[in-house]
């Protein structure tokens, strides 16, 4: 008898470019994300009012409510401005927050500036295997056009204002 094969490396890649400057692109992406994050895509029972990604590695990921009620999403892991950021992502495949490390995929995010007015930003959301147990949908929903598509889109169009 053959063990069973492990899951396959479970990886959906973006790529963007942005006109504006790699302090800029970095800033909007991480401090300003409630104002561009699709309304549509939380958590909580209420809409959020803001998303905060805590500046530096360990802090928190999680929006909050207009009520101040938060929901986290995940973890700094790595915090590197204006170049890189890594979040792990504890959201599993049925949009409930799971607190352990294990069963977490992670937001890698590398800014690089092409130009001194152009940045392009390569997101690469891997590990989504590491959700277990219906791994595929989760990846599924963050591989379609509603999923990191819509939020980059979002992001490109905010970052221009």
């Amino acid at each position: 008898m053959y063990p069973e094969a492990a899951a396959p490396m479970a990886v959906v890649k973006r790529t963007i470019h942005v006109g504006v400057p790699i302090e800029k692109a970095f800033r909007v992406f991480v401090e300003k994300m409630g104002q561009w994050w699709p309304a549509t895509h939380h958590i909580a029972v209420e809409p959020f009012n803001e998303i905060v990604v805590e500046q530096k590695a360990g802090g928190r990921w999680y929006e909050r409510d207009g009520n101040g009620s938060e929901c986290e999403w995940g973890r700094v892991l790595l915090w590197e401005p204006p170049r890189r950021v890594v979040l792990s992502w504890h959201l599993q495949p049925d949009w409930k927050f799971d607190a352990d490390p294990e069963r977490a995929s992670e937001v890698a995010l590398l800014f690089v500036a092409e130009s001194a007015a152009v940045t392009r930003l390569e997101l690469e959301h891997r590990y989504i295997e590491r959700h277990g147990v219906g791994y595929e949908k989760l990846f599924a929903g963050v591989d379609s056009p509603g999923g990191w598509t819509m939020v980059l889109g979002n992001f490109a169009d905010a970052v221009k204002k």
